[in-house]
């Protein structure tokens, strides 16, 4: 739907809306405005965008606005944010906002002075003073946090520029190529010109510095896809807990999931045969993707392998429980690519990090973030010596 269509729906929920989207502050009619920021967002981030949350953050860009003129026809441009927040929080039932949905949009824009300090004009100690402030009371963690502010404030400053329809006068703050923004796959954010690409990094480093120093976990409260499960059964044979470092040893009062990886598979074909019954294994749905690409793509020998590898897995049906998981984007750290097979496999093991998952990798890249992540991790040769 687009964002002519979605205004019209606000209106009709809360017809006091209405003057405010056609209100003119200085140059430019509101709802002219929440358009072009609404266009960027759709334009850029809206195909990588945590899919749970996509529709919360369109409602919010809608609404990011909507008090600006209330501020300044009171006399106080600096009021905006609190008369936005009152007059969102106003007509928070007919607009089906839950509390904690709320308590999102009112910390995003009670923490937009990050804007300020992107102009040189807050230093950066108060603004990771406010980001860390609001992200609690956001109830997110402080990364995920500063990934939505980060999006925000990019669609906010890009719908100042020729391609976003608004006036240009922003252009300086992006790199361009053939006359668009440039998006970046692996921050999922538009990349920025040099100079306010450095001041970025400062608060992003500060940031992800501290919480990894004071250990705040990574996963969130963001709600996500929900888990498929498919039932599975796999045999197994060996018991892991005689080689576990102490610090991650196989607890008995624990589940202690067992995910592997697609490597795994490749060079050992039956490994879902060796692994006892005591230890319930999980499947990324992403390695049964790559799994069923790979047996098209690979060498005559690897295709073999994959072949033998998908048929131990179908074999395997209906004689024990076995769980196929879907990718879970949202508990990544905010740097980590969203669309890396190494990163979807680890998300799921994120998912069961209360009952010490145990990541079978033969991979050196994801076992270096595994344990980055406090995953237990193992290699194939490891598991075979045993």
């Amino acid at each position: 739907m687009k964002g002519q269509e979605l205004i019209k729906n606000i209106c009709e929920k809360v017809p006091a809306y209405e003057e405010l989207f056609n209100s003119r502050v200085r140059h430019y009619i509101i709802k002219e405005h929440i358009l072009n920021v609404f266009n960027q967002f759709e334009l850029y981030f809206s195909k990588y965008f945590i899919q749970s949350k996509i529709e919360e953050f369109r409602l919010f860009l809608l609404l990011h606005d909507i008090g600006k003129s209330l501020a300044y026809k009171q006399g106080n441009r600096n009021n905006q944010y609190s008369t936005t927040i009152s007059a969102i929080q106003n007509h928070q039932t007919e607009l089906g906002i839950s509390e904690e949905q709320f308590k999102i949009y009112k910390a995003l824009l009670s923490a937009s002075s990050f804007g300020k300090y992107m102009e040189n004009k807050a230093s950066l100690d108060d603004t990771y003073a406010t980001i860390s402030e609001q992200s609690k009371n956001s109830n997110l963690s402080i990364n995920d946090f500063f990934y939505f502010l980060s999006v925000y404030y990019q669609c906010d400053v890009a719908s100042y520029t020729r391609d976003a329809g608004g006036i240009a006068y922003l252009e300086h703050l992006f790199e361009y190529q053939n006359g668009i923004k440039v998006y970046c796959e692996k921050t999922n954010l538009l990349k920025f010109s040099d100079l306010y690409a450095q001041r970025y990094n400062l608060v992003f480093d500060k940031i992800h510095t501290t919480s990894v120093a004071s250990n705040q976990p990574v996963i969130n409260n963001i709600n996500t896809v929900s888990t498929q499960d498919i039932q599975l059964k796999v045999v197994g044979k060996i018991d892991l807990s005689k080689f576990e470092k102490p610090k991650k040893e196989i607890k008995k009062n624990k589940v202690n999931y067992y995910i592997i990886d697609t490597n795994v598979f490749i060079d050992y074909p039956e490994i879902i045969t060796k692994i006892a019954k005591d230890y319930p294994i999980i499947l990324s749905a992403k390695v049964i993707d790559e799994l069923d690409n790979l047996k098209s793509t690979m060498d005559n020998n690897g295709k073999v392998k994959v072949q033998k590898a998908l048929k131990s897995i179908n074999k395997n049906i209906d004689k024990r429980n076995l769980k196929m998981v879907v990718a879970d984007l949202s508990l990544l750290p905010i740097d980590f690519n969203k669309r890396s097979p190494d990163n979807m496999i680890l998300s799921v093991a994120l998912k069961y990090a209360s009952e010490n998952p145990i990541l079978l990798t033969s991979d050196n890249g994801l076992q270096i973030k595994a344990k980055g992540l406090r995953i237990t991790t193992i290699t194939l040769k490891e598991f075979l010596k045993r």
